[in-house]
């Protein structure tokens, strides 16, 4: 309970401040929806949820990237990150992640839309190692 009430109060004093940032928003296959700060800047964050499952098994991640200089068609990013089930009574930790992602930009003329392609090697603290692979969608409001 007292996670939630923190949440909420994060939530209230983010919401309430003002920030000139591009933002995007990624829907990665059914599985993750994922919102992000601009991939325009050499070090990005996305805030991501796994959210097909039960509420207590909520798994929320945060990611911090490192992004490559963009081709004319594409973009590589490389980043580290955190997965956590803040709901869960113990062991919150789910894995710590090395995110590897490549978005493509299939039409040259409107860059707002891209593919995303995120290959993610997981540190799992019970289970050892892991491999996940992500595929999406990302809209990019702003300029």
């Amino acid at each position: 309970m007292r996670n939630l009430k923190f949440l909420i109060v994060f939530a209230l004093i983010t919401l309430s401040l003002e920030s000139f940032a591009q933002l995007g928003i990624t829907s990665y296959s059914i599985y993750a929806l994922g919102i992000n700060t601009s991939q325009n800047r050499r070090i990005s964050a996305e805030l991501k949820t796994f959210a097909n499952r039960e509420f207590k098994y909520l798994n929320l991640e945060l990611d911090a990237f490192y992004n490559f200089k963009p081709g004319t068609y594409h973009r590589f990013s490389i980043g580290v990150g955190i997965n956590v089930m803040p709901f869960r009574e113990f062991d919150r930790i789910y894995s710590l992640n090395v995110p590897l992602a490549l978005e493509i930009y299939p039409l040259q003329e409107f860059k707002k839309i891209s593919l995303l392609f995120e290959l993610t090697p997981e540190i799992l603290p019970e289970d050892g190692l892991s491999l996940r692979s992500l595929w999406g969608i990302r809209y990019t409001f702003g300029k």
